[in-house]
């Protein structure tokens, strides 16, 4: 490392290695480690699922940084709101959600596939087009399901409801009245 803010001294840092001894950096490797984030960050999370491949024109390459980049700050804005999956389960619902079909009922939703826009701030399809609501489909062991109420939830109450808008990506279970009209209004 080149610097001409620090001296060059060694510092033991609170690493030990295989023989129980303190690892010792240079003060500049140290300050550099503490203060790292930003386009050192990205550089870090791009590099493990890069796009790129050497048979690839320069220009098809600047494309796919590009895209790779987008996808990366996604990542950490999908961290920043909670997120807690890893950058590959992120990077491959991404994928799924793109080839997914309109009607979202060829694929069957396992937990692994299970949609990573939970909440309503994250599920923008709230606010455009017509939402219809539908009965929560029974299932072997229920006749007549019901699921929590995405808006009542919000609010501390505690109701459960059979229905849910079934054209948001997310799929939210919502109560009939008034819930279903705030949803998708605010």
């Amino acid at each position: 490392m080149l610097t001409t803010f620090h001296n060059g001294e060694i510092t033991e840092c609170d690493k030990l290695n295989r023989k129980g001894e303190a690892v010792c950096k240079p003060n500049c490797v140290l300050s550099y480690n503490d203060y790292m984030c930003g386009v050192d960050r990205c550089d870090q999370l791009t590099s493990y699922y890069s796009p790129l491949r050497k048979s690839l024109k320069w220009y098809r390459k600047v494309v796919l940084h590009f895209l790779d980049i987008a996808l990366t700050n996604a990542y950490l804005l999908y961290k920043k709101v909670g997120g807690s999956k890893s950058q590959l389960w992120f990077r491959q619902q991404v994928i799924r959600s793109l080839l997914m079909e309109d009607s979202r009922g060829e694929l069957a939703e396992t937990d692994e596939m299970r949609p990573f826009y939970h909440h309503k701030s994250g599920d923008l399809s709230r606010l455009s087009g017509q939402h219809y609501m539908d009965l929560i489909p029974a299932t072997a062991s229920k006749t007549n399901p019901t699921r929590k109420c995405v808006m009542c939830t919000n609010q501390g109450l505690r109701k459960e409801t059979r229905y849910f808008c079934q054209t948001c990506m997310s799929q939210p279970a919502l109560c009939v009245v008034p819930c279903f009209q705030t949803f998708h209004t605010g």
